[in-house]
This record gives structure tokens, C-alpha cells and sequence, in this order.
């Protein structure tokens, strides 16, 4: 019973609003990774790791072929997501925090979701 409310509570979060939100931020983030790119107060390795990540998502190899219909592109999809994710976890959060608000000044972007538009 208790993992059949976790699921819908899982499930309830994920608005169709909430994906066109996310999509509609799609370059802040874009901007975001950029500016953290550049920034030489972002240790070495998280670069690597993304730099790596782009690398593998353009080349043409890979875990699994990319003529497989859907297949082929969720490989490179879950890669670039995970080694998102753990790029921006390596950073220290007031760092992040400071590209933020120069990139969005009226605080409607919130990349963590724990501020509100």
C-alpha cells in the first residue's frame, strides 16, 4: 500500500505546466553551464566530466548503436543527464546561486525548484 502512494505522489509532481516550464528554461540552463564552464572558480574534474559527457554524446560511439530507433538515443540521453545532474552537484550552491541571478534577475528561474516564480 505504501509504495502505491509513493508512486502517485511521484506522479502528481510532474505537470504537464512543469515540463513546459523546464523546456522553456531549457537555455538559462544552457547559459548556466556555459558561465560555469568559463568560470576558473569551477575546479577541473566537473568540467572534464561534461566536457567528456558532449564528447560521448556527439561521437559516434557508443553503448548502444544509434541506428536503433529510440534505442540508440536514450544511451546518450541518460548519459548527459546523470553527468548533468552530478555537474551541477559538484559545484558549490552559492556559486551556482551568483550565475543565477546575473542570468535571471527577477528570481523567476529556479534551477533547484526550491524558489518560486
Amino acid at each position: 500500500m505504501q509504495v502505491k502512494s509513493r508512486v502517485q505522489n511521484a506522479v502528481s509532481r510532474y505537470h504537464p505546466s512543469e515540463l513546459m516550464r523546464f523546456v522553456g528554461h531549457l537555455p538559462s540552463f544552457a547559459k548556466l553551464f556555459v558561465r560555469l564552464l568559463r568560470d576558473s572558480r569551477v575546479s577541473a574534474w566537473p568540467k572534464l566530466l561534461l566536457m567528456a559527457a558532449i564528447v560521448y554524446a556527439i561521437s559516434p560511439f557508443d553503448f548502444l548503436v544509434d541506428f536503433m530507433p529510440l534505442l540508440g538515443q536514450m544511451d546518450d540521453v541518460a548519459v548527459l543527464g546523470l553527468v548533468f545532474r552530478s555537474f551541477i552537484q559538484m559545484i558549490p550552491r552559492p556559486l551556482i546561486d551568483e550565475h543565477v541571478a546575473r542570468i535571471d534577475a527577477s528570481g523567476a528561474w529556479a534551477p533547484f525548484g526550491d524558489r518560486q516564480p
